[in-house]
């Protein structure tokens, strides 16, 4: 384990964190959060059965016959999400952030974005944000590369602190992403962020032409509206707490099916086959380990 984290964390164990420290202001969870977030999370010590945890079953998994390598992660301390009051102020349709608080999220994910790549692949990647928005106090960020390939990013700010990010980096044997059809989508399932109170779950990806919005229906919230732009696609809801057993059981990732909303008024159902690229088999397979790959 790293020695720096290892002592950051005996200090800040949530076992004895005081009830009134504030981690999103309080500098020691800061300095932590942002050490965390730029070690590679092949380091980081294996999350016992009441540490706060982050889980991406499913998330890091072949596309296209290729291996997509994780690259970010984030140790999240209770209460990081917010909870009660905070977490009922989540809204299932987002809504739109500009001016000086969408460029001050995009540049403090594309900072820590760039910074995790740099450390753990060794080089920088072309990040620039194309999805940014708004539910309640939390603003999402998605960041990728724009290659045929897509390394990508997804950071969660509360109130303008950067609070988690957790993505995905093409592997070595990587291919090309396929196109996407007209009129459908295609992502991947199962990123979900986790502490003992709560969770929230993410769902990035790509549209293709012709869709100008997407609906996707959830286990925890029911519809959840997503944001589209640019030809990709961002959403999140919060849920319950999860098991890294509970996930691999359900590699469907929280999601129960997705509707396109097309140019000419129409709405179209992608299955979940259809969105992931997976057949019936793998969707309901059990997976195995906190972050998959097929």
């Amino acid at each position: 384990m790293n020695d720096t984290l290892d002592h950051a964390l005996r200090d800040l164990d949530p076992a004895v964190t005081p009830t009134d420290l504030d981690t999103s202001t309080d500098p020691k969870a800061r300095a932590l959060l942002a050490r965390v977030v730029a070690t590679d999370p092949m380091e980081a010590p294996a999350p016992t059965s009441s540490s706060p945890r982050l889980l991406t079953a499913g998330r890091v998994t072949a596309v296209g016959g290729g291996v997509a390598a994780g690259i970010a992660a984030a140790l999240l301390l209770p209460g990081v999400f917010g909870g009660g009051s905070a977490m009922a102020a989540w809204t299932a349709t987002p809504h739109m952030v500009s001016g000086d608080r969408a460029a001050d999220a995009q540049e403090k994910c594309l900072d820590s974005a760039q910074d995790t790549a740099k450390r753990t692949t060794g080089r920088e990647l072309g990040f620039r944000p194309v999805v940014t928005e708004g539910r309640g106090p939390w603003t999402l960020v998605y960041v990728n590369d724009g290659s045929s390939h897509l390394a990508e990013i997804t950071c969660l700010l509360r109130d303008g602190d950067l609070i988690a990010s957790q993505g995905s980096t093409p592997g070595p044997d990587a291919q090309p992403l396929p196109p996407v059809p007209a009129g459908s989508a295609r992502a991947a399932l199962g990123a979900v962020m986790s502490t003992s109170e709560e969770s929230v779950r993410i769902v990035t990806g790509r549209v293709g032409a012709g869709v100008l919005g997407l609906e996707l229906s959830t286990e925890a919230k029911g519809s959840v509206t997503a944001t589209v732009t640019g030809g990709y696609f961002a959403a999140w809801w919060p849920d319950a707490p999860t098991t890294e057993e509970r996930e691999n059981a359900s590699p469907r990732g929280g999601v129960k099916s997705v509707t396109a909303i097309l140019q000419d008024g129409s709405r179209h159902n992608v299955s979940l086959e259809e969105l992931t690229g997976r057949t019936s088999a793998q969707l309901n397979t059990s997976a195995t380990g906190g972050s998959t790959r097929d």
